[in-house]
């Protein structure tokens, strides 16, 4: 039986999700009727669910005018990792950077458009408040234009993978309103594009996957920025390929086999080797 371990010394890729571990002496051969299980696996929850890459980062603020008319701002999110709290977060931030807020007698600010996470339907929720024609009263102005008729701003999910995150499909929400208005999310948002991780190996000869180099997967069981931790409680052994190998190769995916762009590659994970008697 032999001991294999993977660290971050055998990272391959730069998308730090591929490793590659050179065997001693420059070979290692592999027997008829060999076994690999992974016994235990440490992993930093270090990739965001929001990028560039994912082409998850943005969407559309039209901004009412006139009667009928509105300015549109197209929003993009820097790439990160974002539960509703934060995505709203940043939408105020938004709007504080494109004077789209005003300020009340207290001196808070007020925003007309939010994000909200309604957990009774397991869903988002986009609110919209109708913006003024005038300054109401003890209210002060940072630089806000008020349009000519009071109406609601309204949001546009674009066509691209943001609504599948919060749970949106493609279009507008909130256009015309004169009242304040808000919706719950119309498809069941994903929250995050990587829900477990699929761990493949190059020596490995998965007969019944169509992705024969699948070796084990676990689900994602902690929180953004702590160590996934993963122990194998039953032997679950996984036939390998007979032959002579320099080195073998590790790639972590996503449950639909997609790369996945770890951020931090401290990890470590422990495989055993056996032939069967």
């Amino acid at each position: 039986m032999f001991n294999v371990i993977i660290n971050n010394t055998h990272a391959a890729s730069s998308l730090n999700n591929m490793y590659q571990y050179s065997f001693k002496n420059g070979s290692f051969t592999v027997e008829e009727g060999s076994e690999m299980m992974i016994t235990s696996m440490q992993i930093p929850y270090s990739w965001y669910n929001i990028t560039a890459r994912y082409n998850n980062n943005s969407f559309k603020i039209y901004w009412p005018t006139a009667s009928s008319t509105y300015t549109p701002y197209t929003v993009t999110i820097p790439d990160g990792f974002y539960g509703t709290t934060a995505i709203n977060y940043f939408i105020q931030q938004f709007c504080i950077e494109n004077k789209l807020y005003l300020q009340n007698a207290d001196g808070d600010n007020v925003y007309y458009i939010s994000a909200a996470y309604n957990p009774t339907y397991y869903a988002n929720q986009i609110i919209l408040k109708k913006v003024p024609s005038t300054l109401p009263a003890g209210y002060a102005n940072p630089g806000m234009t008020f349009p000519t008729t009071a109406r609601t701003p309204y949001i546009e999910i674009l066509d691209n993978n943001f609504g599948k995150l919060i749970g949106f499909s493609v279009g507008n929400y909130g256009e015309n309103k004169t009242a304040d208005y808000s919706v719950n999310s119309n498809i069941i948002p994903q929250g995050a594009n990587v829900n477990s991780i699929v761990v493949k190996c190059s020596l490995v000869n998965n007969g019944v996957s169509n992705q024969s180099d699948v070796m084990d997967a676990f689900p994602i069981n902690g929180t953004f920025g702590a160590n996934l931790n993963y122990t194998n409680n039953i032997e679950k052994w996984t036939d390998l390929s007979p032959g002579k190998y320099n080195n073998m190769i590790v790639t972590l995916v996503d449950q639909n086999f997609n790369d996945i762009n770890i951020l931090d590659n401290n990890l470590l994970i422990n495989f055993l080797i056996r032939t069967k008697k």
